[in-house]
């Protein structure tokens, strides 16, 4: 494909993924459209970079998170978010899409602590915007497999 679709594509995903963290970071929620829209660009990953879908890492990753959630470790729409990233990341780089997922999460939920004790009037929403670790990793581990 031309440059130009595949900087139409990045450009695409780049703004879906900074919606979906500012209204995480704004509200904690992470919608079902967004998610479908992610979906959606990493389902063209196919026609525009002639990479392969992984539907097996997206359905497990699903299944495990519905775990997560049940047991009130994530949020339903964070787990969503993942299995959308999971669609276009390589089974060689899922375990690092994770590991860097909650590598960012521990430090932002540091971060989150600290400020709450300094400065617990900045902290108006309980629960950490897991979605700006997701779309981080989750953008890494998409170019790292394309």
């Amino acid at each position: 494909m031309s440059i130009a679709v595949t900087s139409i594509w990045w450009l695409t995903l780049a703004t879906i993924c900074f919606c979906v963290c500012w209204r995480d970071l704004k509200s904690r929620i992470v919608t079902n459209t967004s998610v479908i829209f992610l979906g959606c660009v990493l389902l063209t990953s196919k026609i525009v970079h002639g990479s392969e879908l992984y539907f097996v890492n997206s359905l497990l990753l699903l299944l495990l998170g519905m775990l997560l959630w049940k047991l009130g470790l994530f949020g339903a729409g964070d787990v969503k978010l993942a299995s959308a990233f999971a669609l276009s990341i390589d089974p060689e780089y899922l375990l690092l899409f994770l590991v860097i997922m909650l590598i960012l999460g521990g430090i932002e939920a540091l971060l989150y602590l600290l400020i709450k004790k300094l400065k617990p009037t900045r902290i108006v929403h309980d629960g950490l915007p897991f979605a700006i670790p997701i779309v981080l990793s989750g953008v890494f581990s998409v170019g790292a497999s394309i």
